[in-house]
């Protein structure tokens, strides 16, 4: 492996990135680091574009994995432990378009109903209730959660966040022991790098193959907005920096298009005259 991997990885550290980005960049690079012809640091741009496109992985994850690369070697290059970036000038693959993708209210019954209450039935209330993702979860803690606000440690970004707690989300986890709330059938805390990669086997289990953690988050947007909460409000409850973030995880219902539309006025024309009649229910 890269000397320079865990030099990189402490840096990143003390910069203060989160957790979560900086296992998923040491992932990616001691994986590169093994499937590059000549290693990481002996990489040439042909090396490197191969490597990108040799895997089926999605438009968002190729774009993510390009982006943990840039960032390895501009910070070898500053630190002149490189003498060139071999992606510089190298053209960035596309992220593709964000298509919410929300579970439906009768899944979310079928996984709270046939899930066992450790982890995934407290992960998925997290998850849906405080539209928590599956690392923030894992991390979160009784003393975290007050019948007001779910306190977020080091969320994207490594910042900290409060959110207001749900009513059924206080039901469900008012009476947990203290400590982390998330844990195995054993009561041992789980970790999120646990609890994300093996969810997959545990959707298979009951029934919805097709379902996981993300998703929830997901529907936590969508409900949100399709119940009346106008999007600024659901962008800073999901605590996206950009209301672009939260538009990718909101799906706008045909119920809400046809709402909107039935707000429109009448125009009525009546000879020598004309008026714009309010909607009924405006007029009301």
């Amino acid at each position: 492996m890269s000397d320079l991997i865990p030099r990189h990885l402490r840096d990143l550290k003390v910069a203060g990135f989160a957790d979560t980005t900086i296992g998923s960049r040491g992932r990616l690079l001691r994986h590169a680091d093994r499937h590059l012809p000549y290693g990481l640091d002996e990489a040439d741009r042909d090396d490197l574009a191969e490597y990108l496109a040799a895997y089926d992985w999605s438009a968002w994850t190729r774009h993510t994995y390009d982006s943990h690369l840039r960032g390895y070697y501009r910070w070898a290059v500053e630190l002149d432990e490189l003498t060139l970036d071999p992606m510089y000038g190298m053209a960035k693959p596309k992220n593709g378009p964000s298509v919410p993708d929300p579970i439906s209210d009768d899944e979310l019954v079928i996984a709270l109903q046939r899930s066992p209450a450790q982890p995934w039935r407290m992960a998925i209330m997290l998850c849906a209730y405080a539209g928590l993702r599956g690392s923030e979860a894992a991390r979160l803690r009784r003393e975290d959660v007050t019948r007001d606000h779910v306190r977020v440690r080091r969320g994207k970004g490594g910042r900290d966040a409060l959110v207001e707690t749900a009513p059924q989300l206080w039901e469900h986890l008012r009476d947990a022991p203290p400590g982390p709330l998330i844990r195995t059938a054993r009561g041992r805390p789980m970790t999120g790098h646990y609890l994300i990669n093996y969810q997959n086997r545990h959707w298979r289990a009951i029934g919805l193959p097709d379902v996981h953690l993300h998703r929830l988050r997901h529907w936590y947007g969508t409900t949100l907005l399709r119940n009346g909460a106008d999007l600024r409000c659901v962008q800073q409850l999901m605590r996206h920096a950009s209301i672009v973030s939260t538009q990718g995880y909101t799906l706008v219902v045909d119920e809400q298009r046809r709402r909107a539309i039935a707000t429109l006025p009448t125009v009525r024309l009546d000879p020598g005259s004309s008026r714009v009649e309010p909607h009924a229910t405006e007029a009301a």
